[in-house]
Parts: structure tokens; C-alpha cells; sequence
């Protein structure tokens, strides 16, 4: 397909996919992001127990990806529960998964 006929993403787009990806580079939050896209919500105590975390860096992980809109939180009593918000980046876990060499 030559580039003439591929539709050209907006500068915007652009921008607000970088902030995403940089956001989610890093490898603790990118298992944080599988985790939540397999469980669904999960507490801070659960997500740092899974992905084997001390609770202030599990928290600071946590509260970047939800000011950047990656993921949402609800607080229930002392509490506090995430699930992803930006479905589009369980596209991203889905596109790691597939081209995953060392999975069976």
C-alpha cells in the first residue's frame, strides 16, 4: 500500500499516543496494565502484591497512569480500586502478546 492511499494520523493523535506509550513503557506499569486487563479492578494492595511492589511505588505507578487517563480509580471505604479507563491500551497489551516469541 503506497502512502498516498493510507490515511495520515493528526499531529494531535500523535501527540496523545507518545504520552500514552511513554507512560506505559516502563515495565511495572505495563504489567500493572496486563493485570487490570485480566482481572478487570483490582485494589492497591492486590496490584502491589501481584506484580511485587512496596505500596508508595505501586501507588506513585498507579496515580501516574491515572492522571494521564490510562486508568480509573474508585475509593470504597480506605480502599482504593483501579480498572483500566482507556481501553485502547488493552490494544496494546493484545499486540505484545502476539508478538511474544517465547509464548507457547
Amino acid at each position: 500500500m503506497n502512502q498516498d492511499a493510507t490515511e495520515r494520523i493528526s499531529v494531535e493523535t500523535v501527540r496523545e499516543a507518545a504520552e500514552v506509550l511513554r507512560c506505559i513503557g516502563h515495565p511495572v506499569r505495563l504489567r500493572i496494565v496486563e493485570l487490570l486487563e485480566t482481572a478487570g479492578e483490582l485494589n492497591v494492595s492486590a496490584i502491589r502484591e501481584h506484580v511485587g511492589l512496596e505500596q508508595a511505588v505501586a501507588s506513585q505507578h498507579l496515580g501516574l497512569m491515572r492522571d494521564k487517563g490510562i486508568l480509573a480509580s474508585r475509593r470504597e471505604g480506605t480502599n482504593v480500586f483501579y480498572r483500566i479507563q482507556d481501553e485502547k491500551v488493552t490494544q496494546v497489551i493484545e499486540c505484545l502478546r502476539a508478538c511474544d516469541v517465547n509464548r507457547v
